[in-house]
């Protein structure tokens, strides 16, 4: 049996709340996440516990528990595990009591809430600051659209270009010329997978280049650093902006058994 994890820490940044315009000392954390894990990563960490389990046995259970969950909550039951509790929703107001559906309005939907476990678990965390403050001065990236496919959801096709949208994200080195520096991270080591040389537009709200063609399956962050703060002042230090949803390369590169 593993032993009971007693305590966990987690490492988090602050990053300037610019909500409150008259106060200039209020902040926000961001937890600094480690590996983004998969049903792989998960079935490796039990079967390091629990030696009598193969990896390939747990994630077939576990992907198809998966697939159970989707279905039943799909057909309109409420399904409670030990981690979270999913239940149907119908989103949106309802004009008249005759029950009119609105597609535009009207959609179906699934709220995940933390289970009881989950959340003591979650109480055994210890917020432990990591010393950055990150001043964005309000920049930040918006979104990430896919060019080849015109999809939004953090999925990138190697080759195709990414075209990216925010504020303040130009990129632009520490005298005012010149390419700061725009580059797709791994996210499993925070390792450089690319470095962006070329960009097919640099504007103070949009970006849109070029991804490698041999960029291999996996989930990326995409990362720019830049000393732009308006068209007439550089800032005085390197400014890293990171956009928050991770980029997704084919499956991942979470490579799962199949069930014969």
């Amino acid at each position: 049996m593993a032993d009971i994890k007693k305590s966990y820490e987690w490492s988090f940044d602050l990053n300037e709340y610019t909500m409150t315009k008259d106060i200039k000392e209020d902040y926000t954390a961001q937890v600094c996440t480690r590996k983004s894990m998969g049903m792989s990563d998960i079935a490796l960490e039990i079967s390091a516990e629990r030696t009598e389990y193969r990896v390939d046995t747990i994630v077939n259970i576990g992907n198809l528990i998966d697939e159970k969950i989707r279905q039943l909550v799909a057909a309109g039951h409420t399904i409670t595990t030990g981690s979270a509790q999913y239940s149907p929703s119908l989103t949106g107001v309802f004009i008249g009591d005759k029950g009119v559906v609105d597609p535009a309005v009207n959609k179906c939907e699934v709220n995940i809430t933390p289970a009881q476990a989950m959340r003591a678990e979650v109480a055994k965390v210890t917020p432990k600051f990591s010393g950055t403050v990150r001043l964005m001065g309000g920049a930040r990236i918006s979104l990430v659209k896919d060019v080849a496919t015109g999809k939004t959801d953090g999925t990138i096709t190697p080759g195709g270009m990414l075209d990216v949208t925010g504020i303040k994200i130009r990129s632009i080195g520490a005298d005012g010329t010149g390419l700061g520096r725009v580059k797709l991270q791994k996210l499993s080591d925070q390792s450089v997978a690319a470095d962006i040389t070329q960009l097919g537009i640099n504007d103070p709200s949009r970006l849109m280049f070029s991804l490698p063609g041999n960029l291999a399956a996996g989930e990326y962050q995409l990362v720019v650093d830049t000393w732009f703060s308006s068209a007439s002042v550089l800032l005085k230090q390197m400014r890293t902006l990171v956009y928050p949803q991770t980029l997704v390369v084919g499956d991942g590169g979470d490579d799962r058994p199949e069930i014969e």
